[in-house]
């Protein structure tokens, strides 16, 4: 993430511009995502939970 400074910018403002990218790209949730090694069948199994859970979800708002 690469933010530049503007003319008469206060730090402020350039590092409130650089967390809003920051959390825009997702950078920090892939961070604390990657932190623990993760099986790929738990990821599979928290994918397809996921999927229902949307599917549920959808089927409650009709």
């Amino acid at each position: 993430m690469h933010v530049s400074a503007r003319e008469g910018e206060p730090f402020e403002e350039l590092f409130r511009r650089f967390k809003r990218g920051v959390e825009a790209a997702g950078i920090l949730r892939d961070y604390r995502r990657k932190q623990r090694f993760k099986p790929a069948h738990e990821e599979r199994r928290d994918k397809i939970r996921a999927a229902q859970r949307k599917r549920r979800r959808a089927r409650s708002r009709t």
